[in-house]
């Protein structure tokens, strides 16, 4: 039995109850798979899913429901309007930390700065600085190797240059910085909401 558009994002919705946003969820899904935007959603509801659409659609939805994260099932999360591509071996960006993009649009900084992004995760904070400083000398900062490679696969991807170390915090840098910026790790590993929700399939 065919199966529409719409129809398994309503499934998808009812299935996704206990998520915070089990509509926006299975949008995600749907465009993830189908290569699509979600005005395509709304415009083409009646679309009838194909078996192998069916059956991918079914596979990450069911994963949805263990808690895996969406970011982690469609492997990509927007972080200061740039498309990050993300893995388990890194934090998943959060919308709070475009705090400190913010606060650093307001200081006065030379025209091209050295600025140095420690613990740099997928590259969010510097790349979103480059798409903002493109004359500035953009450097990063990430202990884990997989998630130094997956910083410099998002530059690459988004044609924005970052010098990426691999190390521990200032033991890879040489010289002075006009700007250090940086959201490290700060929840005690004891603390219980590390085992509820989404943060239970991410790095600890």
């Amino acid at each position: 039995m065919s199966i529409t558009v719409g129809d398994w994002l309503n499934h998808a919705r009812e299935a996704l109850i206990e998520s915070e946003s089990p509509r926006a969820d299975g949008e995600l899904l749907l465009m993830r798979v189908l290569d699509v935007n979600r005005a395509w959603l709304y415009t083409w509801p009646e679309k009838a899913l194909t078996d192998s659409q069916r059956g991918e659609l079914d596979a990450l939805l069911a994963r949805r429901m263990e808690g895996h994260p969406v970011a982690h099932l469609t492997g990509v999360r927007e972080f200061w309007s740039l498309p990050l591509c993300v893995a388990p071996s890194t934090l998943i960006p959060r919308p709070d930390t475009e705090t400190l993009i913010e606060w650093v649009l307001e200081l006065q900084l030379p025209a091209v700065s050295r600025a140095v992004d420690l613990g740099t995760g997928t590259g969010a904070i510097a790349l979103a600085l480059a798409s903002e400083y493109p004359a500035w000398k953009l450097e990063a900062v990430e202990f884990n190797e997989d998630a130094a490679a997956l910083a410099l696969r998002n530059s690459e991807r988004l044609s924005l240059p970052l010098t990426i170390h691999q190390g521990s915090w200032f033991t890879p840098l040489n010289g002075r910085f006009d700007l250090i910026v940086s959201n490290p790790p700060y929840i005690d590993p004891t603390d219980h909401h590390l085992n509820e929700g989404d943060v239970r399939f991410e790095q600890r």
